[in-house]
């Protein structure tokens, strides 16, 4: 087979000019080793397609993408990590006593390796496609992660991409999705995988992209089980372009692995292609697939067709027990009653139940998890506190346990329950369905199941890194559930609709103090105060904490392990030496990465960021608001006409959503997610010898049932002050109802973009 080198010869003037790190000789070295050692955009019968007539007239197509999978790969150094990682270190498994740093050393049995490739071959027919395409993103985080690119000129000459002076991507989060691995972890405030961003020059009208990258990806578990489950795929089979064609492969080891999956909108089916070597291969293809329309406040994985599919591994080979009794039955629709008998078993009679989270391989584990955080507890003297003050501490004692290891839902209940009996403390068991990626009746897999506590007629939920007690994310917000007592199995479940936050418990305000230090310059200096509470605290929570040790007051306000509980005096010298190298990393990395939040929020006129500073970190029961505070400066936000000036204060809200032409009729549903309220208040202090002209003509009022805008300005001591307020609500609105919700969103766009006078006196 042809091998494709990566040949380097690429530069590009936009991003060298960007203060950012560039790619270094040594990842550089561990590309090129890696595509030498298993080569990327070899030849493949799949990517033959070189032109679609079918759609000739649309600006970008997909001609061929394939994603492939193989599971479980067992020879890539267990997922290995390239470099310092120090997150990675408080994300190992728990040690109840042996401390967080010994544990590092895990057992490669305990991780779940998938090997993923994703190439796409892209036709660029106009310039707004060349836009969009000329910078490609690729990961570098794990020991064999690779990367490809190559353009294919239309008299049919090639010319590869070079990666030598790719850039670093400050924040992982803007890295647009048709970049990133399927099995990837989400990105959190302390998952923050290494990206980086280079562009491909003299690209024309006609041209081809073809880009391939190759991620390992592993999940862990806290012991070996018999039965393990991968993270799920869920892939959309609609893209923003046509796709002629689109493969998924799925390789797995041996007979132990097997695939399950629910095809979903009448998506084609997998098929067994397994090759003359006897290698376990499911193949999926999908030909001429239409781009999507509109899918602004889409919840793409209820409403577009779907394949959505799960490795399962189990040791005895054997694939009954399981959520599903057969592969049939996975395709099927799921009665509520269905539902409820499904979850009571998993909860009372997991035996019968096989799963990752179930089983004598997790009975045992999770008793040994509730008996070390009851000790723990006991030891604090918690165990004998009021049963509210009980049981917020058992909770955030979870919570530091979560921080690095990744607990799923099950786990979290059973503890959390556990411990509430301790102390015989009367609550309930909640399941339902992450209302994001699924409803009920499509449930397809054990790891789609939410399950929470209530007690006191309050909701705990697995706390990941940053839930406090008695807060509800969003992906549970009114979906129906089962609820049952934990201890009594013969009492009556009830089937019923979790509670629906409204928009006084979930809002943003934002307090913008800015001015011109120099009126012949068109910079704004800006100090920004941002202060969010409820379901959008979470939209912002990650990224705000993200290179910060916000992990350390877990452990000093809240009882939970000490981060260097169990070492000798010379491992946590050692320890605490590399943490304290760590923040000196992470303070000069989080300006960065916020200047590149501020650069997407206002359209890249981010002239200089100077400070970020946490005031309340959002984590605390009794200080559950996020508030953080930045000061930068803002070019290209005056224009001179004379003597006078003409200023975008409006525009200090940052850019709001565009609607455009096409997208101004749809026919899906419209997705907002949940209730809430966007409040800015900017203030702006009018240089002297000027008056500014136009302010009142910022009053105004835009109200339907679906949604508001309300703007007020005034002057007051010689600054202006202006107050914009946008509310969602409803969470999920008809389709039928989208222009009242454009009627909204129309008013606070072009509120962003109106201009004021500043009038030379």
């Amino acid at each position: 087979m042809k091998k494709s080198i990566l040949i380097i010869t690429c530069a590009c003037l936009a991003l060298q000019s960007m203060a950012q790190r560039h790619i270094n000789k040594n990842e550089i070295s561990i590309i090129e080793k890696n595509l030498k050692s298993d080569p990327l955009l070899t030849d493949d019968k799949d990517f033959s397609i070189n032109a679609s007539p079918q759609w000739s007239s649309e600006g970008a197509v997909i001609l061929s993408q394939k994603t492939s999978f193989s599971f479980d790969k067992k020879g890539l150094s267990a997922g290995t990590i390239i470099g310092r990682n120090l997150v990675g270190l408080l994300m190992a498994l728990p040690t109840f006593g042996y401390s967080i740093y010994g544990a590092n050393a895990g057992n490669g049995a305990t991780k779940m390796i998938v090997e993923e490739t994703e190439r796409r071959k892209l036709l660029l027919n106009d310039k707004y496609s060349l836009e969009q395409y000329s910078v490609l993103y690729f990961r570098l985080y794990a020991e064999k992660d690779a990367f490809a690119a190559r353009v294919i000129k239309k008299d049919g000459s090639t010319k590869n991409v070079d990666i030598e002076d790719a850039i670093a991507v400050d924040n992982p989060s803007a890295v647009p999705d048709i970049f990133r691995s399927y099995t990837d972890r989400r990105f959190s405030s302390t998952y923050r995988p290494n990206y980086y961003k280079i562009a491909v020059p003299d690209l024309e009208e006609g041209d081809v992209i073809e880009y391939e990258f190759r991620n390992i990806n592993s999940k862990q578990f806290s012991n070996n089980p018999s039965y393990k489950e991968f993270y799920p795929v869920y892939y959309v089979c609609n893209r923003s372009m046509p796709v002629v064609k689109q493969i998924i492969e799925v390789n797995v080891e041996d007979e132990k692995y097997h695939l399950a999956y629910k095809n979903l909108k009448n998506t084609p089916a997998f098929t067994d292609a397994t090759d003359k070597h006897g290698n376990k291969v499911y193949r999926w293809e999908d030909d001429n697939r239409d781009k999507y329309g509109n899918i602004k406040f889409v919840n793409r994985y209820t409403e577009l067709p779907v394949m959505k599919f799960q490795v399962k591994y189990a040791k005895n080979n054997s694939q009954g027990l399981i959520w599903f009794k057969s592969d049939d039955d996975i395709k099927k629709d799921m009665q509520p009653e269905e539902f409820v008998e499904k979850t009571k078993i998993i909860w009372f009679e997991p035996n019968k139940m096989q799963g990752a989270a179930f089983g004598d391989d997790a009975k045992g584990n999770i008793s040994a998890m509730e008996n070390a955080i009851y000790k723990e507890l006991k030891k604090h003297g918690i165990n004998s506190a009021s049963d509210d003050e009980y049981v917020r501490k058992a909770y955030y004692s979870i919570r530091s346990k979560t921080v690095y290891n990744n607990w799923d839902d099950y786990t979290f209940a059973k503890v959390f329950s556990a411990l509430l009996n301790e102390r015989k403390i009367p609550h309930e068991v909640i399941v339902t369905t992450n209302n994001q990626l699924t409803d009920l009746s499509k449930v397809a897999f054990t790891s789609e199941l939410g399950w929470l506590i209530k007690y006191n007629k309050k909701y705990y939920c697995n706390p990941d890194e940053h839930l406090n007690p008695e807060e509800m994310p969003s992906i549970y917000n009114g979906n129906l559930s089962v609820r049952f007592n934990p201890n009594n199995t013969k009492e009556k479940e009830t089937v019923e609709p979790l509670p629906v936050s409204d928009t006084l418990a979930n809002s943003i305000t934002v307090q913008v103090m800015s001015k011109m230090p120099d009126v012949t310059q068109s910079i704004l200096s800006v100090e920004k105060t941002t202060e969010a509470k409820g379901l959008v605290k979470s939209a912002y929570i990650d990224d705000a904490l993200a290179l910060t040790p916000f992990m350390e007051s877990d452990y000093r306000n809240y009882d939970g392990t000490g981060m260097w509980e169990g070492l000798s005096s010379v491992e946590e010298e050692k320890a605490t030496t590399e943490f304290n190298h760590q923040k000196k990393e992470w303070k000069e990395d989080k300006p960065l990465m916020m200047e590149e939040n501020a650069n997407d929020l206002y359209n890249d006129q981010v002239e200089k960021y100077t400070n970020f500073r946490v005031v309340d970190d959002g984590r605390s029961y009794k200080k559950n608001q996020l508030k953080y505070v930045e000061n930068f400066s803002l070019n290209e936000m005056t224009s001179k006409v004379g003597e006078d000036i003409i200023i975008k204060i409006p525009f200090l809200m940052g850019e709001q959503t565009k609607i455009k032409k096409a997208d101004r009729t749809r026919t899906l549903p419209i997705n907002i997610n949940y209730e809430g309220n966007f409040t800015y208040n900017i203030a702006f202090d009018i240089p002297i010898g000027y008056t500014i002209k136009g302010w009142e003509a910022l009053n105004a009022r835009t109200d339907n049932e679906f949604a508001s805008f309300t703007s007020k300005a005034k002057i007051v001591n010689n600054q202006l002050l202006i107050q914009a307020k946008q509310v969602f609500k409803n969470v999920n609105v008809k389709a039928e109802n989208w222009p009242a919700v454009v009627t909204v969103l129309d008013a606070a766009y072009n509120f962003s973009q109106r201009k004021l006078l500043l009038k030379k006196i």
